[in-house]
This record gives C-alpha cells, sequence and structure tokens, in this order.
C-alpha cells in the first residue's frame, strides 16, 4: 500500500465513523465495527485477517476495562441511590462553590490520573461529576470535559503511567526530573480544557440524568462524607500504593508488605474493594433493601447498562487495532528519517499516531524511537535537555483525541453525552492541550538549554 493510498484509507475509514455515529445516528458499536471493516477491505486486507485484527481488539479492550466499567458502574449506581454521590458533591462545592465546580473536578482528574489510568478514573469518578452537574444546574458538558481532560493531562505527561513512563525509558530521562516537569506543564494543560470546558458547556447545555432514591426528598437520610467519598478514595490509594511499591527505589522492599499492595493495588481488586465499601454505604441507609443485589435489584440494572457501555468501548479498541493493519509506522519513520528540525518532528509524529490509530502511547513512543539516536545532534544530550525531549513526543500525542480512542467511548458511555456533542468538543479540546503543552515546551527549551 503507498503513501497516499494507506492515508486516504485511514481519513475516509475516520469520516465514516462520524457520519454513521452524528448524521445516521446509528449505534456506536456498528458504527466502529463497520468503519473498522470498511477500513479493512478498501486497504486490501482478507476477511479473516480483518476479523482476527477486529477480534483480538475488541478481546483486548474488553479483558482490560470491561470488568472495570462493570464494576464501577454497579459501584456509581450505589453511590447514587444511597446518596452517597450527593453528600460528595455537597462537600466539593463547600470548597469550590457552585461557579467552580468544575475547576473541583478538574483538579481531581488532575492528581487521580497520576497513579490511576483514566478510563477507570472516569468510571470511578462519573458519578460524582453527574451529581455536581445536577446540583449546580452547570452543564454537563462542562462537568464531563473537565474531568475527562483534567485525567488527559496527567495522563500524557506524568509517569508512572505507562506512556510517559516507557518514553522515559527509551531516552533515557531523569524519572524524578518528569515527574516534576510534567505536572507543572499539565497546570495550563489543564486550564485550557476548564476554559474551552465551560465555552462548550454553554454551547452544548444538558444535565445527565441521574437514578434518584427511592424516598421522600424531605425525610431521606444522606450517609456521611466518610463513608460517601471512601469507595473512591480506598481503591486510589491502593493502586497509588501499589503504584509507589513498584517504583525501582522499592519502598517497601520485596516481601510480604510489597505483596500486599501489590496484590491489593491491582485495579479490579482496588474497585472491588471500594464496590463492597458502596455496598455497605448502601445498607446503611437502606437496610431493609434485599433485593439490592439481585437481577432485578440495583446490581442487575446496573450491569444491564455497563454490558451495552463495554460493548461499545471494545467496538473503539477494535477499530484502533484494525488501522494499525496498514504500514503507517513504516510510512511515518521514512518520511521524516533524517530531518532534524529541533521538537517539531517527534511532537508532528506523536500527534500523527494519536490521531490516526487512536494510541497517545504508542505516538509518544514511536516518536521518542525516532528522537533516540538524535538526541546530540538536536542537543538534548543533558538532563533537563532529556526531559523536554521527553515532554515534546508526550505533547503530540495529545492530539487528535476522537472516536478510535476507547477513552472517548468510557466518556461519552459513562457521562451521558452524546455522541456529535462529544465530536464536535474533546477533537478540539484535544489539540488545544496539545498546543498549550507545545508552547510549554518551547518556554522550558528557552529557559533550560
Amino acid at each position: 500500500m503507498n503513501v497516499t493510498f494507506t492515508i486516504t484509507a485511514i481519513l475516509l475509514s475516520i469520516l465514516l465513523l462520524v457520519l454513521l455515529t452524528i448524521k445516521v445516528k446509528l449505534h456506536p458499536f456498528f458504527a466502529l465495527t463497520i468503519s473498522a471493516f470498511f477500513f479493512g477491505i478498501i486497504s486490501g486486507h482478507s476477511i479473516p485477517d480483518i476479523i482476527g485484527a477486529y477480534s483480538d481488539g475488541l478481546g483486548g479492550t474488553i479483558a482490560g476495562i470491561g470488568v472495570v466499567i462493570a464494576i464501577g458502574t454497579v459501584m456509581g449506581s450505589l453511590l447514587e441511590n444511597s446518596g452517597a454521590a450527593e453528600t460528595m458533591a455537597e462537600t466539593i462545592l463547600k470548597i469550590t462553590g457552585k461557579k467552580n465546580a468544575d475547576i473541583g473536578l478538574a483538579v481531581t482528574g488532575y492528581f487521580v490520573s497520576i497513579p490511576v489510568f483514566c478510563d477507570s478514573a472516569f468510571v470511578l469518578l462519573s458519578p460524582l461529576a453527574k451529581r455536581v452537574s445536577k446540583d449546580t444546574g452547570g452543564s454537563m458538558t462542562t462537568m464531563a470535559v473537565a474531568l475527562a481532560m483534567g485525567l488527559h493531562a496527567t495522563h500524557m505527561l506524568v509517569p508512572p503511567t505507562p506512556g510517559p513512563l516507557a518514553v522515559a525509558g527509551i531516552l533515557g530521562s531523569n524519572l524524578g526530573l518528569v515527574i516534576l516537569c510534567g505536572m507543572l506543564v499539565s497546570i495550563p494543560v489543564t486550564i485550557v480544557a476548564i476554559i474551552a470546558g465551560r465555552i462548550f458547556g454553554k454551547k452544548y447545555y444538558f444535565l445527565p440524568e441521574i437514578e434518584e432514591a427511592h424516598v421522600d426528598e424531605k425525610n431521606k437520610k444522606l450517609p456521611s462524607a466518610f463513608m460517601s467519598f471512601a469507595p473512591i478514595i480506598v481503591p486510589i490509594i491502593l493502586m497509588l500504593l501499589k503504584t509507589v511499591g513498584s517504583l525501582e527505589a522499592k519502598p517497601f522492599g520485596t516481601g510480604a508488605l510489597y505483596n500486599v499492595f501489590d496484590s491489593l493495588g491491582q485495579t479490579i481488586v482496588a474497585l472491588f474493594i471500594g464496590l463492597i465499601i458502596a455496598f455497605f454505604t448502601y445498607r446503611s441507609v437502606y437496610p431493609n433493601d434485599k433485593n439490592v443485589w439481585t437481577f432485578d435489584g440495583i446490581f442487575g440494572e446496573s450491569l444491564k447498562t455497563a454490558g451495552q457501555i463495554v460493548l461499545i468501548v471494545g467496538a473503539g479498541g477494535a477499530f484502533a487495532t484494525v488501522l494499525k493493519l496498514s504500514n503507517l509506522q513504516e510510512i511515518v519513520m521514512n518520511l521524516f528519517a533524517g530531518i532534524s528540525i529541533g521538537i517539531i518532528v517527534p511532537y508532528i509524529i506523536g500527534a500523527i499516531f494519536r490521531t490516526a490509530i487512536g494510541s497517545g502511547t504508542v505516538g509518544m513512543i514511536t516518536a521518542a524511537s525516532m528522537l533516540l539516536p538524535l538526541l546530540d545532534v538536536l542537543g538534548f544530550n543533558s538532563p533537563m535537555g532529556l526531559v523536554i525531549a521527553m515532554l515534546a513526543c508526550a505533547a503530540g500525542g495529545f492530539m487528535v483525541f476522537h472516536g478510535n480512542d476507547d477513552f472517548f467511548w468510557v466518556v461519552v458511555s459513562t457521562s451521558g453525552m452524546k455522541p456529535e456533542v462529544a465530536y464536535k468538543t474533546f477533537p478540539i479540546i484535544s489539540v488545544l492541550q496539545s498546543v498549550t503543552a507545545l508552547i510549554c515546551v518551547f518556554i522550558l527549551k528557552i529557559i533550560f538549554l
């Protein structure tokens, strides 16, 4: 497949996905599936190869996120029905005020995404965003953008998230400096998302549908702040301890304590512990509900919703996997071979791969691999230079965030945002975040190099 044909095939398949989702309003699962097969067929792959790639992508994505979505959806319903989400929202609003509720969510996302994958974190925190939206009357678009793109900022820039961690390893960047500089760059990147979220929130205003507790408003009992936050805070702490324990310094050693934190900090285990706490929070409010865990109760109804979300997210992963059948990596590597124009090349490479195949991690790792032999020539061979090189690769990986990324569908499905609204907001905001990150990298380059 030649260069022009490959790029055209990718663009046409993405265009088809957008048209099917926005204009035809086809269910995202089928829109993603049709687009995946469309790309595979027009790019000349056999049906068995396409089915194999699609199945691998679907299965791999569901294996990674399916149980997380199931547990998170049930937990969210328990938190909503028990009134815990309302308590959490009231607590945050006391600190931020109604006008700045989105800032509270963005800051929460900024910190939570450092130890926790952003898709798992959004599933965990989306009930809180919905409650805040309803209690303040603020657009759910604003709240979803603030939370998602706050998570997105540190997910792309701050280790130990796999993408930035891998790039730091490839380039030999000092991990401590990368974390410090990544967190600094993430601040303006998050602020840009908050501002954009407010603008788009006014343009695409909607309030979330929330399943209310089945008691009179006047007589309802709300759980305490401790019991409300515990189902979210405890899993985050457990995952953070696992992350800290896995660092090269091994602060917890390699014995029993390490094994305990490593086991309890596994995403599924940590979230299941959170689910158990959420269950007891619900029971503290409704001790007589004997159907909560049955097929017809909250557990069963939540899993019906979760099943649809899992399929959509899985299809997003499958679409991205089919796109990877192309020879895009070879094309990009040949195109930029021998070009030395500072940090722009790794930035562009990261952007191309994120936009084309939906993986910022693949984009920044590919960019770092190309940049590695040019570090001396480009003047990035100092400790700070290596950090700046790493951040340049990550900055490109921000754009463009759209329907071939499974996190896109996690946000759409769990926030209640319409796909057409998501397509009109997230791609633009991700470009703004990317450009902001690049500007920050240039400033660091001017100061330190």
